[in-house]
């Protein structure tokens, strides 16, 4: 078995598991890079059902920006859901801008705490 065979593999069993577990199917959160853009293509090789999410962090390049809203319009042509959140903390909008005082520090490599702001 190769590896797209047992990724498509994998998420098959993640989808019965999510459904089953929580009724709802499983959510790929989606960056814009070449890795989400790898999932999303064995997610629909895999033929389950799942819904797309990008959580803004609000400083990615605009070209970036631009992309998602792009490939977003496409796999809600398919029927899939897809959908752009906006971060929130404690309840409140926030930029990474506004987000860096309140932490007291940027989001680093070990710190990631901008990654727990967002989808669902």
């Amino acid at each position: 078995m190769d590896k797209i065979d047992m990724a498509i593999k994998r998420l098959q069993t993640a989808s019965q598991m999510s459904l089953q577990a929580y009724k709802q199917p499983l959510l790929m959160t989606y960056s814009g890079g070449k890795d989400s853009e790898v999932i999303l293509d064995i997610a629909q090789k895999a033929k389950i059902p799942f819904e797309v999410c990008n959580s803004h962090t609000t400083v990615d390049a605009p070209q970036t920006v631009y992309h998602i809203r792009k490939r977003f319009k496409e796999l809600e042509q398919k029927g899939i859901k897809a959908e752009i959140l906006m971060p929130k903390y404690q309840g409140k909008p926030v930029t990474m801008w506004t987000l860096i005082p309140i932490k007291m520090m940027p989001p680093t490599r070990l710190a990631r705490y901008c990654c727990r702001i967002g989808c669902r």
